[in-house]
């Protein structure tokens, strides 16, 4: 008997099968297919019997004229009987009150006219219509991006997508020359930054908090023994000097919040303390006014270092050591919440902003994951340049077009390699045909061509690399990797045991939590959380991160589900949940501490559990 994680694999492996296996050509629909079932078939003589009274061509009950199809053809109305189906196995038809066949019969019936659909879509499937040529969106980019060239690149300076039916992967076939003119400067970029050739004037970055965060406590990632701060991903492109300048939250006078007394910032780099500043408060100036007391303009001033930092993906850390814990005095118990001056004002200061400008004094790309990615081989002479660039565009554009390529297919980036090349040196001739492949419809549009010889209106088999690419966009929200693209090269994916053994290995691999974070969450709405600001008075303890832990408690429960196999309808009745300290206090679960989340019990006699409770 196969094992729960082998049904939960059969099953995934079947649903993207039905997913993925077919397409309609355009035109007309399929005419009346071969009926898969005898006209003496169970369901037909309980239809007879149980259901024309209401169902026929006068009384129309439910808009079903059973009396004119009953004879016909199972293929010409197969629409109707998929109503039926659903009204017999729902036990909804015949209705309470009406006469009723005994369960016998009742089975018969539903078990033949099930047979008989089933049999007629594995014969003549008939998969609808689907956009066979459709642009990456935001999120399909960002990934493709970090698989292809092992670059986090931020893509927010690209149109935001549209939704339709609470997805973003909809409605994304156009291109208008102002997201062209966005997708072209992305590849400059990013071929720059993947390369690692330092742009002709320093470039930054500048990462925000949200102004309702509270800081008053540890936050996941950062040290223990902290409060409030950020951590932030950040690629340095190069080996040089960078400015990290540190800028505190004021409130609407322009004093920083919180700051009555002395407190430490600490700056780290990948877990290292980079520095340790001090700020201290205004001195209390009592023969003043208030327009002659010393400024708070400049009181977080200093709060800037340059260090020289080596090119590749690394980690910030900016947070505050925790004092002993601070409570306002109230008559009630104190708000969770701590992030403004009008109703919930800050007891300590707080990062509002973290800038990062650079490099200076650049001293080279350095060994990153992107060099390491893109330059698969190295010329040791000139004359071996051409021969390795070919290699190096040919394996980026296999990966990044999601197919073997041709000749024709380098002809062009090849050709602005050289251009470049010839100028400026080797890697900039690489950075420029990059550039190209990364601007290439190619990569930018999952395209499927119909085939040159199967009539309007017919169904047909798409090809083994375009099932892969369709099998690697729904699991991991990205392009095939290497091991994807060579079972669908062979021509061997459309094995059923092939396909399984790849959906076994794409959900295993941790790119698979795009299911999660990508389709589940656009399914259940929880990127509309960012735009959520309930009223204040009705919900004093809101703020940022309430807002985020209800979207991690949503991902990780959804996750829990999906990874253990578990029945859907743990949805909706499911005893447990996922809760740090602030998201148990909200809902009143007691004894769980800490910012980190963990699995919680909530016990058969809980209101809580399930997406809906």
């Amino acid at each position: 008997m196969p094992s729960r994680g082998r049904i939960w694999t059969l099953r995934w492996t079947a649903a993207a099968a039905l997913a993925v296996g077919f397409v309609g050509t355009p035109g007309a629909q399929q005419g009346p297919r071969p009926v898969a079932a005898s006209p003496d078939a169970p369901y037909r003589a309980v239809v007879t019997t149980y259901c024309l009274s209401c169902h026929n061509s006068k009384a129309k009950a439910g808009g079903l004229q059973l009396d004119a199809i009953n004879t016909q053809e199972l293929g010409a109305h197969q629409e109707a009987w998929e109503k039926v189906v659903r009204k017999l196995r729902a036990r909804q038809m015949p209705p309470q009150g009406a006469r009723q066949p005994d369960d016998a019969a009742h089975t018969a019936a539903l078990a033949s006219l099930e047979a008989a659909l089933d049999g007629l879509s594995a014969t003549t499937p008939n998969p609808g219509r689907t956009d066979t040529f459709r642009r990456l969106n935001r999120t399909e980019y960002h990934n493709a991006i970090r698989d292809l060239l092992a670059l986090d690149f931020d893509t927010s300076q690209l149109p935001s997508d549209s939704s339709s039916y609470g997805f973003d992967n909809i409605t994304v076939g156009n291109l208008s020359p102002t997201l062209l003119e966005s997708y072209v400067s992305a590849a400059e970029k990013i071929s720059r930054l993947a390369v690692g050739r330092p742009s002709l004037s320093p470039g930054g970055a500048t990462v925000r908090l949200k102004p309702d965060l509270t800081q008053e406590k540890h936050l996941d990632g950062l040290p223990i023994g902290t409060r409030g701060g950020a951590l932030i991903f950040h690629e340095f492109p190069v080996n040089g000097e960078y400015d990290i300048t540190i800028r505190l939250s004021r409130d609407r006078n322009e004093h920083i919040e919180g700051l009555t007394e002395s407190h430490q910032i600490e700056l780290t780099l990948d877990g290292e303390r980079l520095r340790m500043f001090t700020i201290e408060p205004v001195p209390a100036a009592t023969n003043q006014s208030a327009s002659e007391q010393p400024s708070h303009a400049n009181l977080d001033s200093h709060l800037k270092i340059r260090v020289p930092v080596t090119a590749g993906p690394r980690t910030l850390g900016v947070t505050f050591p925790k004092k002993p814990s601070l409570l306002l005095e109230t008559l009630r118990q104190p708000y969770e919440a701590a992030f403004n001056y009008y109703r919930h004002p800050r007891l300590q200061p707080a990062v509002y902003e973290v800038s990062i400008v650079g490099p200076y004094s650049p001293a080279g790309a350095g060994d990153t994951p992107s060099r390491r990615r893109v330059f698969t081989c190295q010329p040791g002479r000139t004359q071996e340049e051409d021969g390795c660039a070919k290699r190096i565009l040919s394996g980026l554009m296999r990966r990044a077009y999601r197919r073997p390529v041709t000749d024709a297919d380098l002809k062009r980036p090849f050709e602005l390699y050289r251009e470049v090349q010839a100028e400026e040196g080797f890697d900039a001739g690489i950075e420029m045909g990059t550039s190209a492949i990364l601007a290439s419809p190619e990569f930018l549009f999952r395209i499927e061509r119909d085939p040159a010889r199967v009539p309007s209106g017919h169904s047909y088999r798409i090809s083994d690399l375009e099932l892969a690419s369709r099998l690697s966009f729904f699991l991991w929200s990205s392009i095939p990797d290497d091991a994807l693209l060579e079972v669908a090269a062979r021509g061997d994916l459309d094995q059923p045991a092939v396909l399984e053994r790849q959906v076994v290995r794409m959900l295993a691999d941790p790119r698979a939590h795009n299911l999660v974070t990508n389709f589940a969450s656009q399914w259940l709405h929880l990127p509309n959380l960012n735009s959520i600001s309930p009223d204040m008075r009705l919900f004093p303890d809101f703020d940022d991160n309430l807002r985020k832990g209800f979207r991690q408690e949503t991902e990780l429960f959804v996750e829990s589900v999906f990874r253990d196999d578990r029945s859907v309808l743990d949805l909706l009745k499911a005893n447990h949940t996922f809760l740090n300290e602030r998201l148990a206090k909200h809902y009143g679960v007691p004894h769980v501490y800490g910012s980190r989340f963990r699995r919680v019990e909530l016990g058969a006699n809980q209101q809580r559990g399930g997406l809906l409770r």
